[in-house]
């Protein structure tokens, strides 16, 4: 793969009336004939279905109202104070579909070119992909998103990915961002679990022929290294401290498995593959196989070239968790404030 990617197609204007063209085209080739008004039928049921049960709760905390204030029970106005409680919430759906819908034509727009530009593949959506690494063996409805492969110089593949398990009766959604490259070099089979903080926990399961390794050092601290006791020199080899290094550099806040001659970088959320820092990261993570990894174990392995603070700087915001602000709080109490009122000056006109 070429040294640097050309992100022009990242940072270009989007024409608006193409991208949504080229979005039906792609939702009616992934979902067959009816796979746009299918996709469009899934949001709305999904916004239709919450709307409906806060509207619900929101009559229960109406009538509870109500009655606080002498009200004999229901009558009209807890239903009409109820669906204005909820009607900015159907707004914010609404809003907040075709926004998602816009966001993901030009994702899909973006992407196109910039796989098409530096000599890359791009497919939409695969449903449960078989990658030899324990995230894919957990789970139910498995869906990769946005893959983009290499297949020149140094192959590699990057995605984000979805899946489901289950607590009991209660679904978790989990979301992941991977990095796979292809090695030459017969690497120890190991993974290292991130001990960061403020991050998702991790849903899949170290393999249960590998055991925990103390490598030494602040390392330790960084990560939790696995692997079968038959290769823990081999992976002491491998890991040396210029590689020990670059790992909590560049994927401190990730895990790394090595299996089946891939490596595999794993963030716990999905990241946003349209920035132009995403790829600056694939850049530095393919320098890392090239330069630290794949390489015979023992051999001298070179230390990564120092890079920019503004690059450092860039690919710490990808990582960035994203936080409530105070005026989605603020949007939410609003309406239970417009509920407690409404309802308490007609319990009391109404007398």
């Amino acid at each position: 793969m070429a040294s640097r990617f050309d992100d022009v197609a990242l940072r270009a204007p989007v024409d608006p009336a193409l991208a949504r063209a080229e979005g039906r085209e792609l939702i009616r080739h992934e979902g067959g004939r009816f796979g746009e008004a299918a996709a469009g039928s899934r949001i709305m049921f999904r916004a239709a279905v919450l709307v409906v049960g806060a509207g619900v709760l929101a009559a229960l905390y109406v009538l509870m109202v109500q009655l606080m204030f002498g009200a004999p029970g229901a009558d009209a106005t807890t239903v009409v104070i109820a669906g204005l409680m909820v009607a900015p919430l159907a707004v914010m759906q609404i809003r907040g579909a075709v926004r998602g819908r816009r966001a993901s034509e030009v994702g899909w727009y973006r992407l196109r070119r910039f796989t098409e530009a530096n000599g890359m593949s791009y497919t939409a959506i695969e449903k449960d992909p078989v990658r030899p690494a324990a995230l894919f063996r957990v789970g139910s409805s498995r869906v990769a998103s946005d893959l983009v492969t290499a297949t020149a110089d140094r192959p590699f593949e990057v995605a984000n990915y979805a899946y489901d398990t289950w607590t009991a009766r209660t679904r978790m959604p989990h979301t992941a961002c991977y990095a796979m490259f292809t090695v030459r070099t017969a690497l120890p089979p190991m993974t290292l679990v991130t001990a960061a903080r403020d991050i998702p926990s991790c849903a899949w399961r170290v393999p249960p022929s590998q055991r925990p390794l103390v490598i030494g050092g602040s390392f330790d601290a960084h990560f939790q290294v696995h692997c079968a006791p038959q290769d823990d020199d081999a992976v002491r080899r491998l890991l040396t401290p210029a590689v020990q290094e670059t790992l909590v550099e560049l994927v401190g806040n990730c895990d790394v498995e090595i299996v089946d001659g891939r490596v595999f970088f794993i963030a716990r959320r999905a990241l946003p593959n349209t920035a132009p820092a995403f790829w600056e990261w694939i850049e530095d993570l393919a320098a890392l196989v090239d330069e630290q990894l794949d390489r015979q174990v023992g051999s001298a392995v070179p230390g990564m070239p120092v890079e920019d603070e503004a690059r450092r700087s860039r690919r710490a915001k990808l990582f960035e968790r994203t936080t409530v602000r105070g005026t989605a709080v603020v949007g939410c109490l609003i309406p239970l404030l417009f509920g407690v009122v409404a309802t308490a000056v007609i319990s009391a006109t109404m007398r």
